[in-house]
């Protein structure tokens, strides 16, 4: 197999509409590069055939054979051009299933023009490297042959070879350190045993999705480490991306994606399994996230109807409460029952206005706003009950925290919500702490944190993974509402709220909001 000395900058463009391939066109064709276009994937295929492109913009959805079928065809005909999936129907599932099928990336329509020369400009970047890892195995390969013709002509050519064998070792030297290089830092764990299953060979980032050190593993038998790990080393025939629960050494389970393959000799005798895997517990995570989301978001489109269709009646019941009130000379007794209906219809009313808030859609009016300043006039609210009930309000502020950009009102909301329960909670004489903190989450950037700690009796275990479902209460009176809107208008701001308690410690409530301004 021959390949090309430099990376050629074309595109085919496989769309079947016509505006998109020109849009596409005119687009790269500013960033210099030379673009093919086709409308479907057997005439993308043919020109990628006769002549083999840098990349391949490719749509899902083409008339006969659609875009995730055409992936296994362009990787025959063209191996070296990364195939840049893009779509209007974009989701988180059909991105993972793109790639799973061989796509290199994803791109969204509508696009920006940046965001698609970016893209293509990655996968040219990723074209070239393909060409020049194939190259230098290629070399490689060419040196171990020259190396082995070398060796049965050793007797005549000594000197010679002295010279040939040190500047191949060199070069040996050279692809090792490289090798090695490329192994340490994979992003997905890398494993080899022996034909016996004992470890030979872990990368960090395999002992690292073990929760092992590498030292541990070394020599060791994987069933012996791990007693269901044997899938691991079962090969089936062609390499396909498989899962696994793995149950590890400290009784926690984690999903492994993996695949492997047979370790073989130069006469393709088998001498062990090189195995390629991946934590999926972040992906596994997203997906239920994104289905909790989508369910929140039905359950609020009920209960924002039925809050509809009660708040007409209950506006009839409360005026007449009103006018029997203030018309008819009722007994002592009667009129207490009035009062008592009144009241109801009131809290009931207040319970329709969180359904609608709940159930309505979210608009965010976002400004500068100061956290330290809003917390203060939210505090103050509750000065006097504080006072009178000689509860103890800490305050811990981070004097580094900058403002944030958010919807004032609506953080108000969660900070109201979250001090009337903790006051609820807190016996006379306790203490409420509330503190911030300037949080930097690894490369997503820094995060504002405020915690609302109370000193009450906390919350049972049993319940503390329901407080934030819908109607779940455990207060005479309560709604069931307040935790899951503070929950809501948290996420709308891309932030999250978690609790923690211990019986008879009390409770610790902490949100966390990122500095920067999130789409939702």
């Amino acid at each position: 197999m021959t390949y090309p000395e430099t990376p050629r900058r074309t595109v085919l463009v496989v769309d079947d509409e016509r505006f998109m391939r020109e849009l596409c066109g005119d687009i790269l064709s500013q960033a210099d590069f030379q673009v093919l276009p086709a409308s479907d994937a057997p005439e993308g295929l043919a020109l990628a055939e006769s002549d083999p492109p840098s990349v391949i913009l490719l749509d899902v959805m083409l008339p006969g054979m659609n875009g995730i079928d055409a992936l296994t065809h362009f990787s025959q005909v063209a191996p070296f051009a990364p195939v840049v999936i893009i779509t209007a129907y974009a989701s988180l599932q059909s991105a993972i299933g793109s790639l799973k099928h061989g796509a290199y990336d994803y791109i969204p329509k509508p696009f920006k023009p940046d965001s698609l020369v970016a893209a293509v400009q990655r996968a040219e970047e990723r074209h070239r490297l393909l060409v020049e890892n194939a190259t230098i195995v290629q070399t490689l390969q060419e040196k171990v042959t020259d190396l082995t013709r070398l060796h049965r002509t050793a007797n005549e050519l000594a000197k010679d070879l002295g010279r040939r064998m040190e500047a191949r070792t060199e070069e040996l030297f050279r692809s090792e350190r490289l090798t090695e290089g490329i192994i340490t830092h994979l992003a997905s764990g890398l494993m080899v045993t022996d034909q016996g299953g004992a470890i030979t060979l872990i990368n960090p980032q395999g002992a690292l999705a073990l929760r092992c050190q590498a030292e541990e593993l070394l020599g060791r038998k994987l069933t012996d480490l791990f007693s269901d790990a044997g899938e691991l080393l079962e090969v089936r025939g062609a390499s396909s991306q498989r899962e696994l629960e793995l149950i590890l050494r400290d009784g926690s389970t984690i999903p492994l994606g993996f695949n492997n393959s047979y370790l073989t000799d130069a006469q393709d005798n088998r001498e062990g399994v090189i195995v390629v895997f991946r934590d999926l517990s972040e992906i596994k995570q997203l997906q239920a996230e994104l289905r909790h989301k989508d369910r929140f978001a039905a359950i609020g489109q009920v209960v924002a109807g039925v809050a509809h269709e009660i708040r007409n009646p209950l506006f009839g019941i409360t005026s007449g409460a009103e006018i029997l009130k203030r018309e008819v000379d009722f007994t002592p007794a009667h009129r207490d029952l009035v009062e008592a209906m009144f009241s109801e219809t009131q809290r009931l009313n207040a319970l329709v206005s969180d359904l609608l808030l709940f159930g309505g859609p979210s608009r965010l009016e976002r400004q500068t706003t100061d956290f330290h300043q809003l917390l203060d006039a939210t505090c103050h609210l509750y000065v006097g009950e504080v006072r009178e009930r000689s509860i103890h309000l800490q305050k811990t502020y981070d004097p580094h925290l900058p403002a944030v950009f958010a919807d004032q009102n609506k953080l108000k909301q969660v900070i109201l919500n979250l001090l009337k329960n903790a006051l609820e909670a807190t016996p006379p004489g306790g203490t409420i702490t509330v503190e911030t903190r300037l949080h930097r989450k690894g490369e997503t950037g820094e995060q504002v944190e405020m915690f609302i700690s109370n000193t009450g009796s906390g919350i049972p275990a049993e319940d503390q993974g329901r407080i934030f479902d819908l109607f779940f209460t455990t207060k005479p009176r309560g709604t069931g509402l307040g935790l899951p809107i503070c929950r809501r208008i948290v996420e709308d701001h891309g932030g999250s709220i978690t609790v923690e308690s211990q019986p008879s410690q009390g409770t610790t409530f902490t949100v966390r909001l990122p500095l920067k301004h999130v789409d939702r």
